[in-house]
Protein backbone atom coordinates (compact mmCIF):
# COMPACT_ATOMS: atom_id res chain seq x y z
CA UNK A 1 0.00 0.00 0.00
CA UNK A 2 1.44 3.34 -1.04
CA UNK A 3 0.87 6.38 1.15
CA UNK A 4 -0.14 9.50 -0.79
CA UNK A 5 1.80 12.46 0.56
CA UNK A 6 1.45 15.86 -1.05
CA UNK A 7 2.24 18.52 1.53
CA UNK A 8 1.04 22.03 0.72
CA UNK A 9 3.34 25.04 0.28
CA UNK A 10 2.48 26.54 3.69
CA UNK A 11 3.55 23.30 5.38
CA UNK A 12 6.81 23.23 3.42
CA UNK A 13 7.41 26.86 4.44
CA UNK A 14 7.00 25.81 8.07
CA UNK A 15 9.49 22.98 7.60
CA UNK A 16 11.99 25.44 6.10
CA UNK A 17 11.62 27.73 9.15
CA UNK A 18 12.01 24.92 11.64
CA UNK A 19 12.46 21.29 10.54
CA UNK A 20 10.67 18.70 12.66
CA UNK A 21 13.55 17.26 14.66
CA UNK A 22 14.38 16.92 18.36
CA UNK A 23 14.91 20.25 20.11
CA UNK A 24 18.29 20.29 21.83
CA UNK A 25 18.99 23.90 22.83
CA UNK A 26 17.18 26.80 24.48
CA UNK A 27 17.59 28.80 21.26
CA UNK A 28 15.91 26.09 19.19
CA UNK A 29 13.16 25.85 21.79
CA UNK A 30 12.58 29.60 21.75
CA UNK A 31 12.29 29.63 17.95
CA UNK A 32 9.97 26.62 17.95
CA UNK A 33 7.77 28.19 20.64
CA UNK A 34 7.57 31.45 18.64
CA UNK A 35 6.49 29.53 15.55
CA UNK A 36 3.85 27.68 17.58
CA UNK A 37 2.55 31.00 18.92
CA UNK A 38 2.37 32.47 15.41
CA UNK A 39 0.48 29.44 14.12
CA UNK A 40 -1.90 29.47 17.09
CA UNK A 41 -2.80 33.09 16.33
CA UNK A 42 -4.26 31.95 13.00
CA UNK A 43 -5.30 28.43 14.00
CA UNK A 44 -8.73 28.75 12.36
CA UNK A 45 -7.21 29.36 8.93
CA UNK A 46 -4.47 26.70 9.00
CA UNK A 47 -4.40 23.96 6.40
CA UNK A 48 -4.59 20.35 7.57
CA UNK A 49 -0.84 20.07 6.92
CA UNK A 50 -0.10 23.16 9.01
CA UNK A 51 -2.26 21.81 11.85
CA UNK A 52 -0.28 18.56 11.79
CA UNK A 53 2.97 20.54 11.80
CA UNK A 54 1.77 22.59 14.78
CA UNK A 55 0.71 19.44 16.60
CA UNK A 56 4.12 17.78 16.16
CA UNK A 57 6.14 20.94 16.84
CA UNK A 58 4.21 21.69 20.04
CA UNK A 59 4.91 18.10 21.16
CA UNK A 60 8.63 18.67 20.55
CA UNK A 61 8.54 21.91 22.57
CA UNK A 62 6.64 20.22 25.38
CA UNK A 63 9.11 17.32 25.42
CA UNK A 64 12.11 19.66 25.61
CA UNK A 65 10.54 21.75 28.38
CA UNK A 66 9.33 18.73 30.34
CA UNK A 67 12.91 17.46 30.54
CA UNK A 68 13.87 20.76 32.16
CA UNK A 69 10.93 20.57 34.53
CA UNK A 70 11.66 16.96 35.50
CA UNK A 71 15.32 17.75 36.13
CA UNK A 72 14.47 20.67 38.37
CA UNK A 73 11.27 19.20 39.81
CA UNK A 74 10.08 22.64 40.90
CA UNK A 75 6.53 22.93 42.17
CA UNK A 76 4.37 25.64 40.56
CA UNK A 77 4.28 27.85 43.70
CA UNK A 78 8.08 27.75 43.98
CA UNK A 79 8.44 28.42 40.27
CA UNK A 80 6.08 31.38 40.32
CA UNK A 81 7.74 32.84 43.43
CA UNK A 82 11.12 32.51 41.72
CA UNK A 83 9.85 34.11 38.50
CA UNK A 84 8.27 36.96 40.46
CA UNK A 85 11.54 37.60 42.27
CA UNK A 86 13.61 37.43 39.08
CA UNK A 87 11.26 39.79 37.24
CA UNK A 88 10.68 42.13 40.19
CA UNK A 89 6.92 41.43 40.17
CA UNK A 90 4.30 41.85 42.88
CA UNK A 91 0.97 40.07 43.25
CA UNK A 92 -0.67 43.13 41.73
CA UNK A 93 1.44 42.63 38.59
CA UNK A 94 -0.19 39.20 38.22
CA UNK A 95 -3.78 40.48 38.03
CA UNK A 96 -3.91 39.79 34.25
CA UNK A 97 -3.17 36.12 34.96
CA UNK A 98 -5.18 35.68 38.19
CA UNK A 99 -8.00 38.19 37.88
CA UNK A 100 -7.27 39.73 41.30
CA UNK A 101 -4.21 40.14 43.49
CA UNK A 102 -6.01 38.25 46.27
CA UNK A 103 -6.29 35.17 44.02
CA UNK A 104 -2.55 35.38 43.35
CA UNK A 105 -2.01 35.63 47.11
CA UNK A 106 -4.24 32.62 47.76
CA UNK A 107 -2.30 30.55 45.23
CA UNK A 108 1.10 31.61 46.56
CA UNK A 109 0.03 30.83 50.14
CA UNK A 110 -1.26 27.37 49.18
CA UNK A 111 -4.95 28.13 49.74
CA UNK A 112 -5.87 27.79 46.07
CA UNK A 113 -4.67 25.78 43.08
CA UNK A 114 -4.27 27.17 39.59
CA UNK A 115 -7.14 26.95 37.13
CA UNK A 116 -6.40 25.90 33.55
CA UNK A 117 -6.84 29.48 32.23
CA UNK A 118 -4.38 30.70 34.87
CA UNK A 119 -1.88 27.98 33.91
CA UNK A 120 -2.12 28.99 30.25
CA UNK A 121 -1.79 32.71 30.99
CA UNK A 122 1.22 32.20 33.27
CA UNK A 123 2.89 29.94 30.70
CA UNK A 124 2.34 32.58 28.02
CA UNK A 125 3.60 35.43 30.19
CA UNK A 126 6.81 33.64 31.19
CA UNK A 127 7.28 31.78 27.87
CA UNK A 128 7.22 28.35 29.52
CA UNK A 129 5.34 25.18 28.80
CA UNK A 130 2.02 24.99 30.64
CA UNK A 131 3.34 21.78 32.24
CA UNK A 132 5.72 23.94 34.29
CA UNK A 133 2.69 25.23 36.21
CA UNK A 134 1.11 21.84 36.85
CA UNK A 135 1.71 20.06 40.15
CA UNK A 136 4.31 17.28 39.90
CA UNK A 137 1.69 14.59 40.60
CA UNK A 138 -0.12 15.74 37.40
CA UNK A 139 2.94 15.45 35.15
Amino acid sequence: MKLAVNPDKKYLDCIKRFPLKPIRTEEENELAAQICDQLLEKVDSLSAWERDYLDVLSDLVEHFESQWQEENNVEPRELLSFLMEQNNLTQTDLIPEFGTSSRASEFLSGKRDLSLPQVLKLADRFKLSPTAFLPSHSK
